[in-house]
């Protein structure tokens, strides 16, 4: 839609969050359809689809340069091929990797703009303010929750300030200020196409929010915003999604459900049981190698403080849909494990040769299950539904292996629409009940699952000798 020239979110509900990042992953669509005007597909998109994830394999390289940068500055190039090398082979930017969503382009821009905010500020290296405003930029096309980083970056930048504020001088100050927020309306707005009116006040726009409405009946209504319509009511719709739940699914974690509300740990717990066991490990050793060192600032400004605002931002959203939206704190805290793996380097070549080839393991080993990986502390993944499911497992990315196995079993049934006997198959999601919370609630409730297909889909044994089935509802069925 945006390639046709067109940013209105109004024609489909789906792009109530769509950022114009999306319109990379139509590139190849919308060349072949230059050198073949009248192509009509009639595969409801999947080769579009197919096609579309190498535009974000080829960006996951820039993720993958700016870790690699980032860690060779902090400690040594040996150090940033090694976290490079645990970022790629990380199963959940792997996943990611190969999807047409815009959580891999997030992460790009998050960990970018940190690092030129850290080479401008720590390292004096005055051009990286300009690359800096770039990024920052491009980052708010890429994902709405991606405005949390002026707030983060506003730390830093005020540490500075105060440090040095004896010596900066009033002139460069505000030029760099000017150049700062004409890059931000500038890439913002032509991100948008600079589609539609721009410089409204609050009063004029129509808005769905109850929180943005209300904005409009105080002082704060005569305000110009010098954005595109497009970009303001993006924040409007997902508020009004927050508010209204509306086509959202129930917020689940360790077996509870919750609606408009989420739970204060829910990240964590997807943090600790996705990211691999080796990189938890990694990070935390890092940690404490900066605070043993007494590198307090970089470590607390660039490291710590984005991923625990993050994490705090997170953890008090009404909509919790994943790990996909940790995967910049992952990427982030492993290029601040850089001095662990330095460390190993000078102790010993071969551990460390070895520490590098255990990620690597481990990635093939899942193959392809990338999206509903879990790491070693979910020793039966049968059972990884207890701790959490919607995108953390499932996400469509099984049906052909679902279709596969079908085939092969007839007998199985699939989400039989009422309590049954025999081999059942149910999608994580309905199991766990994100969408309709009673529909498999007896077999939640009364069984375990014998096997799984992907990570995604659970098999279930269900017979009428076992004790705790219920009866009653069987007995009516017959």
């Amino acid at each position: 839609q945006i390639l046709k020239g067109s940013t209105d979110r109004s024609t489909d509900i789906r792009f109530r969050s769509t950022m114009p990042v999306s319109a990379l992953n139509a590139l190849p669509r919308a060349f072949e359809q230059v050198f073949h005007r009248d192509r009509k597909k009639t595969d409801g998109g999947e080769a579009d689809i197919k096609n579309g994830r190498y535009i974000t394999i080829l960006f996951s390289l820039g993720l993958l340069f700016y870790c690699f940068r980032f860690a060779a500055e902090l400690c040594s190039p040996v150090a940033g091929c090694f976290v490079m090398a645990f970022v790629a082979f990380d199963p959940n930017v792997i996943a990611h990797s190969r999807l047409v969503t815009t959580d891999l382009f997030a992460a790009l821009s998050f960990i970018a703009t940190i690092y030129h905010l850290w080479r401008w500020l720590d390292k004096g290296h005055q051009p990286h303010f300009y690359y800096w405003c770039l990024a920052i930029a491009i980052a708010q096309c890429c994902k709405p929750n991606s405005i949390i980083l002026y707030l983060i970056c506003a730390v830093p930048i005020l540490f500075h300030l105060l440090q040095n504020g004896s010596r900066l001088r009033p002139v460069p100050i505000f030029k760099r200020a000017a150049f700062f927020l004409a890059a931000q309306l500038f890439i913002i707005n032509a991100a948008f196409l600079f589609q539609g009116p721009w410089g409204e006040t609050l009063g004029q726009h129509h808005f769905h929010s109850a929180f943005f409405q209300s904005l409009q009946k105080g002082a704060l209504s005569k305000i110009p915003i010098p954005f595109v319509n497009a970009y303001v009511e993006t924040f409007d719709l997902v508020q009004y999604e927050l508010e209204t739940f509306d086509g959202t699914a129930l917020n689940y974690l360790l077996g509870a459900l919750r609606y408009k509300s989420g739970f204060w740990n829910y990240y964590l717990v997807c943090f600790f049981f996705k990211t691999p066991v080796l990189t938890l490990f990694a990070i935390a050793a890092g940690t404490l190698r900066w605070l043993i060192a007494g590198k307090y600032r970089t470590f607390l400004l660039y490291g710590a403080w984005p991923a625990a605002f993050v994490f705090l931002l997170l953890s008090n959203a009404a909509i919790q849909s994943g790990y996909r939206y940790l995967i910049p704190v992952s990427c982030l805290m492993t290029v601040f494990a850089a001095p662990v793996m330095d460390y190993l380097w000078q102790k010993s070549k071969l551990v460390a040769f070895i520490v590098l080839l255990l990620p690597l393991v481990e990635s093939v080993s899942v193959f392809p299950d990338y999206i509903s990986y879990t790491n070693y502390f979910v020793p039966n993944k049968k059972l990884a539904y207890r701790l959490f499911a919607d995108s953390n497992l499932q996400w469509g990315q099984r049906i052909t292996a679902l279709k596969a196995f079908m085939a092969a079993h007839p007998g199985y049934l699939l989400e039989p629409a009422v309590p049954t006997t025999g081999m059942i198959i149910v999608d994580v999601n309905q199991l766990v009940g994100i969408q309709q919370p009673g529909k498999f609630a007896w077999l939640r409730r009364s069984y375990l699952p014998v096997g799984t297909i992907g990570g995604c889909y659970l098999i279930f044994n269900v017979t009428a000798t076992n004790t705790d089935f219920p009866q009653k509802m069987l007995q009516k069925q017959q």
